[in-house]
Formats: structure tokens, C-alpha cells, sequence
């Protein structure tokens, strides 16, 4: 039991001590990113809206929140699967209705800092930044910009992008993107 206790406090060390993702001067007090278990309850509708199907199952789910009025809002969604010692990120999707409901300064601050999908990469990045790897697979000229700036990077296979946390070796970087590139798109 004992030394459970001391791993625990170690790896929560080890967590408090790691880099975090900032969320911008200008998006404090009323922009949020959180990770969530209940999919269907904060973006189980904003997901059927934008790809008109049942949100992915498998874990790890994020949303952006906004504080609009009184209540906090879900104003952007993305998941990411786990695939061996790697992610893949998709299902990306915004609610531009709640992204209008704001009021101007805050649409402006927003759009300054990358807007909502660049902030949820930078911050997701970061929460995954133990993986080997995290995969996108991408066609919109748009998302791709913004992906691109948030730290994703070409692999040289069409539509395939990937964000590289740590170090890797030339080699190692290859073989990981030939796996997922067998995937096909996910």
C-alpha cells in the first residue's frame, strides 16, 4: 500500500510539474477546455449536426466551453482514439450558432488567439503529449491551415498530418506513420 501511495504521488508530481497549455489572456473568465466521459450530454447534438451520425465511443473526448449569459455552453468537440502508443484525432467540429451568440469583443479575442479549433489542438496536444504520436486525417483546405498552425505537420500522404510530441528517431517516425497510413481514413 505504501508504495502505491508513493506512485501516486509521484506521478502526480511528475503531472504538476509538466508544461501546461495556457489559454490565452483574453480567453480567461469565459473559455474553457475539458476533457468529459458523458459525449452524448455536452456534444452528442453538435456532433450529429456536423457529421449526421452517433458521436465516436472510444475515448478521449474534449469540448471548448464558452460562458454565454448565465450558463456555459459547448461550443467546439474533438475526440481522439488511442491506437497502440499513438492518437487519432477526428471529429472536430464547432458550433458557429454559439460562436455568433457571443458578444463581439469576445468573437474578436477569439479569432486572435486561432479561434476555438486551434485552441482545442494546443490544449489537447498538450494533455497528450506522453503519446508517441497524434494522427489527423484532413481534405478541407481551412481545417488544415488551422491544423498546421496548432502544430500538425505533412507526413507526405494525402490527407494524412501528424503533431510529434517528443523526439523520435528518422526510422522510428517512419514505421509509426506507415501503420497509420494502412489505417486508411479514420
Amino acid at each position: 500500500m505504501q508504495a502505491w501511495l508513493g506512485a501516486l504521488g509521484d506521478a502526480l508530481r511528475i503531472r504538476r510539474t509538466r508544461p501546461r497549455y495556457v489559454i490565452p489572456a483574453s480567453l480567461a473568465g469565459w473559455f474553457r477546455i475539458v476533457e468529459i466521459d458523458e459525449v452524448e450530454a455536452y456534444a452528442g447534438a453538435l456532433f450529429r449536426r456536423a457529421f449526421r451520425c452517433d458521436p465516436p465511443l472510444e475515448p478521449r473526448h474534449f469540448v471548448a466551453r464558452v460562458a454565454i449569459g448565465n450558463a456555459e455552453r459547448t461550443i467546439g468537440y474533438v475526440h481522439y482514439a488511442k491506437f497502440d502508443d499513438i492518437y487519432l484525432c477526428g471529429g472536430m467540429c464547432m458550433d458557429e450558432r454559439m460562436f455568433r451568440r457571443l458578444p463581439a469583443e469576445r468573437r474578436t479575442a477569439l479569432k486572435a488567439a486561432g479561434g476555438v479549433a486551434e485552441q482545442m489542438l494546443r490544449h489537447t496536444f498538450d494533455e497528450l503529449s506522453h503519446a508517441k504520436a497524434v494522427f489527423g486525417y484532413v481534405g478541407d483546405r481551412r481545417a488544415e491551415r488551422v491544423d498546421l498552425r496548432a502544430g500538425f505537420r505533412h507526413t507526405g500522404r494525402k490527407h494524412l498530418i501528424v503533431f510529434w510530441p517528443g523526439r523520435l528517431s528518422r526510422s522510428e517516425r517512419e514505421a509509426i506513420t506507415d501503420r497509420v497510413a494502412a489505417l486508411g481514413p479514420f
